[in-house]
């Protein structure tokens, strides 16, 4: 095996600990514009060394450095991806005797998460993008131990792009090893006491990353509606559910959490689908995933239009939707390692947005929008089909389950994912709850669909303010746009067969495929763009995301795998529980969704 000479204890000196190895693999880093290829020469491993003047500032600070921010921002931002083969058989749902199991790299894992592997319907054996490593520097070799992961110095291990090391790890051949836009993988070797070795993912956010990484995911646009949504429900049922959704899927999320550790070598949201439920679970999630993020990228889109609209009245809100269109679209063309350092810019721009109604709020003396002078306000609904949209509205900044599956997987420590989840959910608490609170009192029975056009419309604040927050507003579409067209547009690649276009075809097929993928990227904003158009409303777009998909996603089905993955351990209390979430949401879904299309 290549590189067992390297392997040495976890902690020196202590025989009972397992042996581990670690192996960066780095096969071809490919764009839009070409591939370049990594690969060693005939022998296998090369090594390069770092100086510490070629590492990113920060870099040698240690594991929670800036850099490695970045990088694990940039992992995350991967993990939003579409299963575009839903009919991919994974192995580790293979019986033993089959011919395509391998005890070491399928057994059970030690420590850590196993190397995710599908087998394709020619019989090769692909990595999945959820566990593609997309900074391209890894420490190769010389590990101390695990919780000194960030304090080794960097090296590349170039695996040879015929897949000689590959087959040395599982016995098979590799082919399509990564996906475009990523560069390598992190995996380990564990030899347990008995001598086994397995191969296994080895996770790289810290504790501090995989929360920043969570609460990038939940606090979104979502929450401008929130004043529109606690204004429909009234304070006694709108702040009630705004609690209950925010511990539902809580737990839930921690249902997830515990379906992923029956196997470890289920890492994603598609897999614990496809673990409950087979090819059609995951082809459902899929479908999901699919309307998720088109309907982000619309309501991005209409955020755009509106904002600038309210700040220049004499032009339509279309027209800017239209200029929304040429500032997004270039974005697409950018690889995710940069796009992902732009996407910090919408997360920045969503915070600083909350902070600025707040300065508003305070600054200004008389209603309305003022908090030193609320508006009138009321307890209960003043409608059902006003409650019935409420649903919808309070309920959408609470998605994040598509993703946090991958998070916990990337983790170092997975089993510190749970502390995770307590601190990220009290932080988007605070901000979005805080948000509809005050964005209710600030305008009560005026609030409009997006609380930021409230005060674009409202005089008596500081002229600055205007400008800010139009730019914000602009900032935040063409910063997150891209990554929610990504997916669409890999999938439109895939289903063309225009994927990996360079190592297919050559000449004018080249050519034209290339063609392609551009006519593809622009196709996907152009698609944001006319379903924002034609349907122009923010509040009833979100009220469709968050009944339709939120409860769906982030309520429903974690509840059913949970009863069917865990149905060995689940208690008959815990089983109850969850059979009512699931009734309870379902009934809520149904209204909200009711009158997203109604009201």
């Amino acid at each position: 095996m290549p590189g067992d000479s390297e392997r040495q204890p976890l902690q020196d000196g202590d025989s009972s600990q397992p042996q581990v190895h670690y192996i960066s693999i780095p096969i071809k880093r490919t764009s839009e514009y070409g591939t370049e290829d990594l690969s060693a020469p005939a022998g296998g491993f090369t090594t390069r060394r770092q100086s510490i003047l070629d590492q990113p500032i920060g870099s040698f600070r240690g594991v929670n450095s800036l850099s490695r921010f970045a990088t694990s921002l940039r992992r995350a931002n991967s993990f939003r991806h579409i299963d575009v083969h839903p009919e991919i058989q994974r192995n580790y749902f293979e019986d033993a005797n089959d011919e395509i199991y391998d005890p070491d790299t399928m057994a059970p894992a030690h420590n850590g998460r196993k190397l995710s592997i599908a087998l394709n319907r020619a019989g090769n054996i692909s990595v999945r993008p959820s566990i593609t490593n997309l900074d391209g520097r890894r420490p190769n070799a010389a590990y101390q131990d695990l919780d000194d992961y960030g304090a080794i110095s960097d090296s590349n291990s170039v695996i040879r792009a015929d897949g000689s090391v590959a087959e040395s790890i599982s016995g098979v051949s590799y082919s399509d090893l990564v996906p475009p836009d990523t560069e390598s993988i992190m995996i380990k070797r564990i030899e347990g006491k008995d001598g086994a070795v397995v191969t296994v993912l080895a996770g790289q956010s810290t504790a501090p990353q995989t929360i920043f990484n969570s609460i990038n995911v939940l606090i979104g646009i979502g929450l401008f509606a929130l004043p529109l949504g606690l204004k429909h429900a009234g304070w006694v049922l709108g702040s009630a559910l705004l609690l209950l959704l925010a511990c539902g899927t809580f737990c839930t999320a921690e249902l997830l959490s515990r379906c992923l550790d029956t196997d470890p070598t289920i890492m994603s949201y598609a897999d614990l689908g496809y673990a409950a439920f087979g090819r059609r679970g995951r082809a459902l999630i899929s479908c999901l995933f699919t309307l998720d993020l088109l309907g982000s990228g619309v309501s991005l889109i209409i955020l755009f239009g509106d904002s600038l609209n309210a700040l220049f009245p004499s032009r339509s809100s279309n027209f800017f939707k239209v200029v929304g269109l040429f500032a997004v679209t270039p974005a697409i063309f950018i690889p995710l390692n940069i796009l992902s350092n732009i996407s910090f810019l919408g997360i920045m721009s969503t915070i600083g947005t909350v902070f600025l109604i707040i300065f508003c709020g305070f600054y200004k003396a008389e209603a309305p929008g003022s908090l030193l002078q609320p508006m009138e306000t009321h307890l209960w609904p003043e409608s059902f089909m006003g409650f019935c949209l409420s649903i919808g509205l309070l309920s959408a900044c609470w998605g994040g389950h598509a993703v946090f599956p991958n998070l916990k997987t990337d983790m170092r420590h997975p089993e510190k994912f749970k502390d995770c989840l307590k601190t990220t959910y009290k932080i988007t608490s605070v901000a979005d709850i805080g948000t509809a609170v005050v964005g209710f009192l600030m305008y009560g029975n005026m609030v409009h669909d997006e609380i930021t056009k409230n005060i674009l419309l409202t005089a008596g604040y500081p002229n600055f303010v205007y400008g800010a927050l139009s730019a914000l507003m602009a900032v935040i579409p063409i910063a997150k746009t891209p990554l929610n067209a990504r997916p669409i547009v890999s999938v439109l690649d895939t289903l063309m067969e225009i994927d990996n276009a360079e190592r297919k075809f050559e000449g004018n097929r080249l050519y034209f495929a290339k063609g392609q993928r551009v006519f593809n990227r622009i196709f996907v904003n152009v698609l944001f763009v006319g379903v924002a158009i034609v349907f122009p409303k923010f509040d009833k777009l979100i009220a469709f995301l968050g009944a339709g998909l939120c409860f769906a996603i982030c309520l429903i089905l974690p509840c059913l795998f949970y009863i069917k993955i865990c149905k060995k351990t689940i208690k008959p209390w815990e089983q109850l529980l969850c059979h009512i979430v699931i009734g309870l949401s379902i009934v809520l879904a149904i209204l909200g969704v009711g009158a997203a299309f109604l009201a």
